[in-house]
């Protein structure tokens, strides 16, 4: 069992020590020898974990513009190509969310649409999150880079950051939570569809790819589908990146000018 431990003098001689068992999801508050348990929800956990240390501005216009996105919308697309940030700029506004005590999400589901298998998880070896792992690596690396490896684990443990497979989307809705898709250049139309009709109540849905970079070649892809469906709806986000927007090293712009 893990535990955070804090002492906090109240200025009056007084000394005030709390406790957070994360497991059980209860803060334990000993002040002038009285204890008290106060339950904590999963916004608390996050809250206490990192909340007063993450702080997202946005290196650009376009970053910018994709975090206001976020933060009004119920749906917001990002596309555009590697290195401009928008999945770095999606993850980050997510946990800022989630840790963020004037909303009420609880949650934050990430999903890859697992190209190679088909979606076919069950012939993997392994738990379902087991099966996964490999396809959101680097949606966990942005994690542990933003709030660290130790918190990022902790709230997978917790199961406030869980994993969803597009295989099995159907039949559920999406409340109280944020919904992360990352590559989504690598869906069909239908399973794009599946997923937006998820949308429940209090949800936020921040999905993002490359047209670029999908893997399926000659075939439509749900990701293009929905820029083509949804570029006039207001209620929609979307913004669109391009090659003077990269933010990372600048040779990744004269490697993609070579592939125009």
């Amino acid at each position: 069992m893990t535990k955070k431990k804090s002492t906090n003098g109240n200025g009056d001689g007084s000394v005030k020590k709390e406790t957070v068992d994360y497991d059980k999801k209860v803060m334990s508050i000993l002040e002038n020898g009285q204890e008290k348990k106060i339950p904590l929800n999963n916004k608390q956990i996050a809250e206490i974990l990192y909340g007063k240390k993450l702080l997202i501005r946005g290196k650009n216009k376009k970053q910018k513009e994709l975090l206001t996105e976020i933060g009004l919308k119920e749906i917001t697309i990002a596309i555009g190509p590697a290195g401009v940030g928008k999945s770095y700029v999606s993850v980050a506004k997510a946990l800022e969310l989630l840790a963020n005590p004037d909303n009420n999400y609880q949650k934050i589901y990430i999903c890859t649409p697992a190209v190679d298998a088909d979606e076919k998880l069950g012939y993997l070896k392994g738990t379902l999150k087991e099966k996964l792992d490999p396809y959101l690596f680097s949606t966990y690396y942005l994690m542990d880079k933003i709030i660290g490896k130790q918190n990022r684990k902790r709230l997978q443990d917790l199961d406030i950051v869980e994993p969803m497979a597009l295989a099995f989307i159907r039949g559920i809705n999406v409340d109280n939570a944020i919904f992360i898709l990352e590559e989504a250049q690598n869906t069909t139309p239908l399973q794009m569809k599946s997923l937006l009709t998820r949308i429940g109540f209090n949800a936020c849905f921040i999905i993002s790819g490359d047209l670029e970079q999908t893997d399926r070649h000659q075939k439509t892809n749900g990701l293009q589908d929905a820029v083509d469906k949804f570029s006039n709806m207001k209620e929609i986000g979307m913004i669109k990146f391009d090659e003077k927007d990269i933010v990372r090293n600048p040779l990744i712009s004269k490697i993609l000018s070579k592939y125009d």
